[in-house]
């Protein structure tokens, strides 16, 4: 292990790297609308991708930004009982400018769709969870301040995400800073957008977390490197670029590894990288591909056994060949696993892998299987 230098790489869920590679436009968008009077597109925002693309990792940035210059946030995961969490959260961040409770003594409050809050020394008050929301909103505005929330691992199954989404179009629609940032695979935001009572969405803005150019990487790996107190030897570098394949969780995992490998020595050689690519790729399996595997139906399999037979992309006109099957078949599968982030359409009708190695690993899980 190297001595005298914390490592720089930041290969933790969530965790905001020291350089966010390639995702430039997206964050001076989202921090410039986070920095404005509520104008911009981006104050509602859409962050699209696979896993292992950095969504997280952006959604703690933008709440890092916003707390910076004022905004109170709350950051939530899609699931049951969100909307009380977004609640709580809100109350305990605004705290420090305001009195979110009531100067009385609450003797029972709900936080369902539609709660009772009852006072000892007045009658019961109907309200409900915007209602609440719009308190705390009016009682930030008071301090030229607002609040952002941000959503993480977006999916339809959750029915709290239409009271959100609703919500924050009356905040907007009447003047409230509110702001909103929801993150999640592309199937799940997809599935959200087709809703009628989030159909508002459709028209916010959408940023597609593409993978990174070997450029992008290359930057990122020197100067995050560097802020180790090392560098990368020349060819060592090249190879690590080649193995993060654009995939930003891939290309924290191998700076990681490179640096502890390389241990007192200040220049992270070829055999370095060699070993921390070994390694990363295992991680990247049982962290990533692992939750995608166990995701997949039998005939989602069976789609992508059909295009690992080849080496490369492959038409989509081929696969129903493949698979013996019609090319209604072929249409519905291939847009499941295009909405699952698992596979991607290079261009019209040649469809490739876009999980950088995932075709490997996939060939090995279906072998055991065969073998099982």
């Amino acid at each position: 292990m190297s001595e005298g230098f914390n490592n720089p790489f930041t290969p933790v869920v969530g965790k905001v790297p020291l350089y966010m590679a390639g995702r430039e436009t997206i964050i001076d968008d989202v921090d410039t609308a986070l920095r404005g009077n509520g104008n911009d597109t981006a104050i509602i925002s859409l962050l699209v991708g696979a896993r292992g693309t950095g969504k997280t990792a952006l959604l703690s940035h933008f709440a890092d930004t916003a707390e910076s210059v004022g905004w109170v946030t709350a950051r939530v995961t899609c699931v049951s009982g969100m909307l009380d969490d977004i609640l709580v959260r809100a109350r305990r961040g605004a705290s420090h400018l305001v009195d979110t409770q009531s100067h009385r003594k609450v003797k029972s409050l709900g936080l369902k769709d539609l709660a009772t809050v009852e006072l000892e020394d007045s009658k019961p008050e109907l309200t409900n969870w915007r209602a609440q929301v719009e308190d705390i909103l009016e009682a930030l505005a008071e301090h030229e301040t607002g609040l952002l929330i941000t959503v993480d691992e977006v999916t339809p199954n959750v029915k709290e995400m239409t009271t959100l989404v609703a919500a924050c179009q009356h905040f907007l629609d009447e003047g409230k800073k509110v702001a909103l940032i929801i993150a999640g695979l592309p199937y799940g935001v997809t599935s959200l957008l087709s809703g009628e009572s989030t159909s508002f969405l459709r028209r916010t803005a959408r940023f597609e977390l593409e993978p990174l150019n070997d450029y992008e990487v290359e930057e990122a790996l020197i100067r995050t490197m560097a802020d180790g107190g090392k560098k990368f030897a020349p060819d060592a570098l090249a190879a690590a670029v080649e193995a993060v394949y654009g995939f930003p969780f891939m290309l924290q995992l191998v700076g990681y590894r490179a640096w502890r490998i390389a241990g007192g020595a200040s220049t992270v050689d070829l055999d370095c990288v060699t070993g921390a690519v070994d390694i990363a790729r295992k991680e990247l399996e049982q962290r990533v591909y692992d939750a995608v595997w166990f995701e997949l139906s039998d005939a989602d399999k069976a789609f992508l056994a059909a295009m690992a037979e080849g080496s490369g992309p492959v038409r989509q006109a081929e696969l129903a060949g493949r698979l013996g099957k019609a090319s209604g078949h072929v249409s519905r599968y291939k847009k499941r696993l295009l909405q699952q982030g698992v596979i991607q359409e290079r261009s019209r009708g040649v469809l490739e892998f876009c999980l950088p190695g995932f075709r490997e690993y996939f060939a090995g899980r279906i072998a055991e299987e065969r073998d099982l």
